[in-house]
């Protein structure tokens, strides 16, 4: 299905065209859209002054109706609440133009009025404006009113045009459809600006990535050149260059001549133009002159008005840079900063994750170092280092970074995709940490901001990963049928090239699990199989490879979560050999300890010791993962010294962990407790397992089952008595954490009663176990 553009976007094109009509073509607009002169006879006679006052009256209306058009068009474009209240205004004074602008007038009252009156879904509060300099720029009041004033003031220019034109002896112009011609020559001037610093960048030896103009777009997506045409940018008029510097060589001068291309372009283009205008008269092509004029008009209006020192533009940005002021400083560091995103970025399609880690640390000191004056960049690299830290399962340093990110009010609050990317990050935090708190609340505020983008109909997040990140939200809060419909909406649209296949597959595995969730469970293998054939797809790039592989085996991890052990294993197997073929041990390590941890869990104990990975394959970041599911294999194996060496070891590294995470060094100790209970340490194990429940406990943490199991078995072998009621308890808080799926917890009261059963197992052996505890 066709998207159409956003109404806010056509009607501020209907106000910007009509704005022009009235100020630059006014004779026309009075003899063929108003047949003021018709209706001027009609009512008082031919030439008398009543005739004369009408048309006096008519011309006069052009001013106010125009310069309220061009207000409301500006105030559109910036998404400003009173543009809607001046727009109304607009179309109220349209409607007098009876017959031709009254149809305008009443197509903008149908758009506006139920527009100004709907409530903002879920506004967020108002806070403190933000600090960062260059986004304030973007929100400057005094750009656009100086802007639309230049505009206007320039008009006179083109009357200019249309008097040497007459003089000349070249026709007029009344061309019917002249506001088409009027918009596609904005689209070829900003075409031209863009090219300018196009070119500039290649040639200062700058990485280009895309070239963007109105509804067009020119990208490279790994080596492979790109087009497309959006619809729902039809009519925008605005473009973009992305490029990135390849070295801090002559920085400044090269960021100079780049920025100043773009004015430079539309300049020169505008001289052309009026040069050619110039010589048409006497000419084949002398009845074209307006469109020589028109272009001539536009490049040098863009010229001057692109290096007006206010807001975003060119020209502030070049004062800054040649005056060499912090805010230009701050400009480069912001340059340098997307080249060190670049080697993020490939050293995450390389499934070098630790290596990415590293760069995006490094990336985030450089920007702390500019202070509150580069607060959006660093609410973007806190929350770049957060979802870093999640890929190797450091869950504690993720939501440190996601909270830090969150505390940038002012730029979360300007920029919904870094809202939604945040709260997301830590709903899943959250989650994994089964933080009961944190993670409904969490929720609740990506959902909210995804909601209000929806409702507001803006682009600042596409309509396909707004569904997604709406999908994702409601799976991990267990809201199934929600997350369903949101999926099969995304995959109705989406980005095509290699970034787009991970956005698709994601996609389509996360529609797996929903579907076994909801009990569909030949419906979900079949999909989920679909998302394994895309992760094999030949389309995916070879440096992007290992990271296909590591989706893969992460798809089996989810399909293990979900109840499906034989498919998660065999897709954990094959993601695995490509990781390791593909040189990402270290990442291959990560999902040979998670597949030792199932098979265990299936009582396969062999096989998990012959998965798990060799010690020297496991990197630092993951080492504590190494240490908690080897102990658990020791545990299984009746192995107690090695078992209880492995746990003080990982209690020491959470201890020493930057952010000391409670809940994680309790769990830690809970494991602990179980093996001092297992080597017959009874008081260590009921003293350990006593702290690690009072921190685990008010977070409704599923280990706190095991600290109550411990201290029934710890009391059992003191006293001779199980308590009943702690057993009770352990099952209760299992069956009650929210946080977990059905699967997930039936394994945990498997793990219980195993428990359970070993203790009277063991006590029927030596005759020694209580009536009661039979």
């Amino acid at each position: 299905m066709l998207n159409l553009p956003d109404r806010r976007i056509l009607l501020r094109w209907m106000f910007a065209v009509l704005g022009f009509m009235l100020m630059l073509r006014p004779q026309f607009v009075l003899a063929s859209v108003l047949h003021a002169d018709f209706w001027g006879t009609l009512l008082f006679g031919e030439d008398t002054p009543g005739y004369r006052s009408f048309m006096a009256a008519a011309k006069l209306y052009f001013v106010p109706t125009a310069l309220l058009c061009w207000i409301a068009a500006a105030g559109l474009r910036n998404d400003k609440r009173w543009s809607y209240g001046v727009g109304i205004c607009a179309c109220i004074l349209l409607l007098i133009g009876f017959p031709g602008l009254t149809i305008a007038g009443a197509i903008g009252l149908y758009v506006l009025i139920p527009r100004s009156s709907r409530p903002i879904v879920a506004a967020p509060a108002p806070g403190e404006p933000s600090t960062d300099f260059w986004s304030a720029k973007r929100k400057s009041k005094a750009q656009p009113i100086v802007l639309t004033a230049l505009w206007i003031l320039a008009f006179p220019l083109q009357v200019w045009f249309s008097a040497y034109a007459r003089r000349a002896g070249m026709p007029g112009w009344h061309p019917a459809w002249g506001w088409l011609w009027f918009g596609g020559f904005i689209l070829v001037n900003v075409a031209i600006h863009e090219a300018g610093h196009a070119f500039a960048a290649v040639a200062a030896g700058y990485r280009l990535h895309i070239v963007s103009i109105g509804p067009i777009s020119f990208s490279r997506d790994h080596s492979r050149l790109r087009f497309r045409f959006d619809p729902t940018r039809l009519f925008e008029n605005g473009g973009y260059i992305g490029a990135t510097p390849v070295s801090d060589r002559n920085q400044r001068l090269k960021e100079i001549a780049v920025v100043a291309a773009g004015p430079a372009a539309n300049a020169l283009a505008g001289l052309v133009f009026l040069a050619v205008f110039v010589s048409l008269p006497g000419t084949a092509w002398q009845n074209w002159w307006w469109m020589a004029a028109l272009n001539a008009f536009l490049g040098c209006g863009m010229a001057v008005t692109n290096l007006i020192p206010l807001g975003y533009s060119d020209g502030t940005m070049l004062l800054h840079l040649i005056r060499w002021t912090p805010a230009g400083r701050l400009l480069l560091e912001r340059k340098r900063v997307s080249q060190m995103t670049e080697a993020a970025e490939a050293c995450h399609g390389r499934a070098a994750f630790d290596e990415e880690i590293e760069v995006r640390e490094a990336m985030l000191q450089r920007a702390l170092s500019f202070g509150k004056d580069n607060a959006f960049t660093i609410a973007v690299c806190h929350q770049a280092l957060g979802t870093a830290y999640l890929l190797v399962d450091d869950w504690p340093a993720a939501e440190v970074q996601y909270r830090k990110c969150l505390a940038c009010a002012a730029e979360i609050s300007a920029s919904p995709g870094l809202a939604a990317n945040a709260w997301s990050g830590l709903q899943l935090t959250s989650t994994r940490r089964h933080r009961v708190a944190a993670a409904g609340p969490a929720y609740a505020a990506a959902v909210a901001v995804l909601e209000r983008e929806k409702a507001a109909g803006r682009k600042a997040i596409p309509d396909a990963v707004k569904s997604a990140m709406l999908g994702q939200a409601h799976l991990r809060h267990g809201a199934f049928r929600e997350a369903l419909r949101e999926f099969e909406k995304a995959l109705l649209t989406g980005p095509d090239g290699p970034r787009g296949i991970f956005l698709r597959a994601y996609r389509i595995r996360s529609k797996a699990v929903c579907q076994l969730q909801l009990g569909d469970t030949e419906a979900g293998l079949a999909t989920a199989q679909s998302a394994a054939g895309v992760y094999r797809s030949p389309a995916i790039p070879l440096d992007r490879r290992n990271l296909a592989w590591e989706n893969l085996a992460d798809l089996g991890y989810e399909l293990w979560r979900v109840g499906q052990p034989a498919l998660a294993i065999d897709r954990l197997r094959e993601g695995i050999s490509g990781l390791e073929s593909g040189g990402a041990g270290t990442v291959g390590a990560r999902y040979r300890i998670i597949l030792a941890a199932i098979l265990r869990q299936l009582g396969r104990t062999d096989e998990a010791w012959a998965e798990f990975p060799a010690e020297q394959a496991v990197c630092p970041a993951r080492r504590r993962g190494f240490l908690a599911e080897r102990a658990r294999l020791h545990l299984a194996a009746g192995h107690q010294g090695f078992t209880i060496a492995d746990c003080r070891e990982l209690v020491a590294l959470w201890r020493a962990h930057p952010d000391a995470p409670a809940p994680e060094i309790a769990c830690a100790e809970a494991l602990l407790a179980e093996a001092c209970l297992a080597a017959g340490e009874f008081s260590e194990a009921a003293t350990l397992a006593t702290q690690a429940r009072d921190v685990l406990g008010p977070w409704q943490h599923p280990d706190a089952a095991s600290c109550l199991i411990t201290l029934a078995l710890a009391r059992w072998q003191s006293t001779g008595e199980l308590d009943a009621a702690r057993t009770d308890e352990a099952f209760h808080l299992i069956e009650s954490a929210p946080l977990l799926g059905s699967a997930e917890k039936q394994r945990l009261r498997q793990g219980l009663e195993s428990r359970l059963d070993t203790a009277r197992r063991g006590a029927r052996a030596t005759d020694a176990l209580p009536s009661a505890a039979a």
